[in-house]
């Protein structure tokens, strides 16, 4: 049996105590003879232990599959008459499949040890049931060739159907013979050598997109790697090697592209709009954003509102990059609200209101109700840079409530969740407590508490956790029976 792929590196990560190797029909491990192999016709090897007792025997088949693909796999059958098969794996560099086999049987199965066989190990691998891998290799054959067979099909009607061909100035034609061509792409060919990692071919669609790069495959001369503007990659088999300035080899490379069911002209147009779509749904689904939710507001005057809010606290992360606020630019998510009324003679009314009008809105979350405030803060001093550097000089926000007492409320940062505000009834603006270490918003808080003597002191001589939401809802309950 031809071998392929006889050179092959060590798989990465593999490290290896054993030194196995092979002299001329000794097996020496750590350069100790410790068995025989024999092998008395092609592809069939004997094991025996140094007394000339057989082990086992086994032989080295494959299936090959449609293309250039073999499937090899060990037929083994121990002395006592059982019988086993297991892939075939090349775990070192050689020519002699003979010393492949040993390897891998050393360092796979310890087959072999300092003493000799490993005659433990080599019942125990016998005694293991598994896949008839002859009968599973036919079968992927069998399937191979099907697929091949219905691949060869496709591209018969694909030619009948649109006969791709190239124009003179790489155009991309298709018709049937009876209606005028017409173009659906273009095709640039470049030079590429074997290994190169720069692409032979790119197709693009009427949209200038470039739906499909070809490059030369490591699975042989004919075989060619298609990579797709949709992440999709196949090979395929051409009829002949690949040339830049033959037109007959891009006619076969458009037909596999068909089959696969990049048609072009505008379709990468289309489809990148579903894929926008998908991840645009997805972001939302993932977001804290609010849509059309049943809610209601309360304005400063007490008045009531219910309808649908709908509020942007974070951006839509389509591309799952993590990054939920603007680093550059006005940070305008979650400064305003919309609420949605029905109006009496029907029709909807929309009202948007600032985080700066005095307002707040809540709406249903597990059973009860989530509320937020819109608040000014203290602190902060990198979000309003940012703010004034875009000539932006709203910094009022809407924060959600976590706890309420008499006159103060603890109140949390929606998206950046590890900030809290203080927020008392004396004061226009919160405290932000922000990413600041809690030795210097302990002060900052003490300051901002100072109208309850008792509060600011403990924060100023005790070492509060300030990150801990436990603390701060003991904080506000002090502050709250300071003032009754």
């Amino acid at each position: 049996m031809k071998l392929l792929l006889l050179f092959c590196f060590t798989l990465s990560g593999f490290v290896f105590s054993q030194k196995i190797q092979l002299k001329k029909d000794k097996i020496l491990y750590n350069e100790k003879e410790v068995a025989v192999i024999k092998s008395p016709y092609r592809d069939h090897y004997e094991f025996y232990s140094l007394n000339n007792e057989k082990a086992f025997d086994l032989d080295l088949k494959g299936v090959a599959l449609a293309g250039k693909e073999f499937l090899y796999y060990l037929d083994m059958k121990s002395a006592d008459g059982k019988s086993t098969q297991v892939p075939y794996e090349v775990l070192i560099t050689s020519f002699k499949p003979d010393r492949i086999i040993a390897h891998q049987l050393a360092v796979k199965y310890n087959f072999f040890n300092e003493k000799g066989l490993n005659t433990a190990e080599i019942e125990r691998f016998f005694n293991v049931q598994r896949e008839n891998l002859g009968d599973k290799y036919l079968q992927a054959k069998a399937n191979s060739i099907a697929g091949e067979s219905e691949r060869q099909s496709s591209l018969s009607n694909i030619r009948s159907l649109y006969n791709p061909r190239i124009g003179s100035k790489g155009e991309i034609l298709i018709n049937n013979g009876n209606y005028p061509a017409k173009i659906v792409g273009y095709s640039t060919a470049f030079n590429c050598g074997f290994g190169s990692m720069a692409p032979c071919m790119e197709v693009s669609d009427l949209d200038g997109i470039k739906v499909a790069r070809m490059y030369e495959s490591k699975q042989g001369i004919k075989t060619y790697l298609v990579k797709t503007f949709d992440n999709h990659e196949f090979t395929f088999v051409a009829t002949r090697p690949y040339a830049p300035s033959d037109y007959a080899f891009v006619n076969e490379l458009i037909a596999n592209l068909f089959i696969e069911g990049y048609t072009l002209e505008h379709q990468a147009y289309y489809k990148n709009q579903e894929l926008q779509h998908a991840k645009v749904k997805d972001a939302i689904d993932r977001s804290i954003n609010l849509y059309d939710v049943p809610g209601y507001v309360v304005e400063k005057s007490g008045k009531k509102t219910e309808g649908l809010i709908t509020i942007w606290f974070e951006k839509l992360d389509t591309e799952r990059t993590g990054q939920k606020l603007p680093t550059e630019g006005a940070d305008l998510f979650g400064q305003r609200v919309s609420l949605k009324t029905n109006l009496p003679g029907g029709g909807v009314k929309a009202k948007t209101y600032n985080a700066d009008s005095g307002i707040y809105f809540c709406v249903p979350y597990n059973g009860g109700e989530d509320c937020y405030y819109g608040l000014d803060v203290k602190g902060e001093l990198m979000k309003k840079l940012q703010n004034y550097g875009d000539l932006h000089g709203n910094n009022s926000y809407f924060y959600r409530l976590v706890a309420k007492e008499n006159k103060i409320m603890l109140l949390q940062d929606p998206v950046e969740r590890q900030k809290y505000v203080v927020k008392t009834d004396i004061q226009q603006k919160g405290q932000m407590l922000d990413n600041r270490s809690s030795e210097k918003l302990s002060l900052k808080l003490a300051d901002y508490l100072k109208d309850c003597k008792a509060v600011s002191e403990s924060l100023k001589k005790e070492n509060v956790d300030l990150k801990n939401e436990e603390n701060l809802i003991h904080i506000i309950s002090e502050y709250s029976k300071c003032k009754k």
